[in-house]
């Protein structure tokens, strides 16, 4: 079977879309950065996507498009014409569904967006510059003491 090189340009959006839901605003860097982050990002999780096998990719594809139409029995819009708030409430609905199937979409693209993310060089910068202000969580969860 003959792979595409790219997801299509509604699915992308999809992914970008939930990509930006999905990263944090810490560390704090310009908004020309952060987008240029996130498009990184996208272009990353999208080749994990179309890296998965051709036994999973289809059906992950298909997932991407019922996680974009089926937006518009909550909300009456598909998802990538929802405001911010609308976005994360209903990533928040597939992340907590009691529906392992939908829960697992989320968690790939979320766990994809993450390692990107924080392994982006703009970011590591951002995270150095801004050390003294790390969320002491975020400081717990790498083993320092907050």
């Amino acid at each position: 079977m003959t792979r595409t090189s790219a997801l299509r340009k509604r699915e992308e959006a999809t992914v970008a879309a939930m990509v930006a839901i999905l990263t944090p605003e810490f560390p704090v860097v310009d908004p020309q950065t952060r987008a240029g982050v996130l498009a990184a990002v996208t272009r990353f999780v999208a080749s994990q996507i179309q890296a998965l096998p051709d036994f999973l990719r289809g059906p992950y594809k298909l997932a991407l498009a019922g996680f974009e139409w089926l937006a518009i029995l909550r909300f009456g819009r598909r998802f990538v014409a929802l405001d911010t708030e609308r976005r994360a409430a209903y990533v928040a609905l597939w992340s907590d569904s009691p529906i392992g199937a939908m829960r697992n979409f989320v968690k790939l693209i979320r766990g994809c967006a993450l390692l990107a993310y924080y392994d982006h060089p703009a970011l590591l910068e951002a995270l150095e510059a801004q050390a003294g202000r790390v969320p002491s969580t975020l400081r717990s969860a790498a083993g320092e003491v907050a």
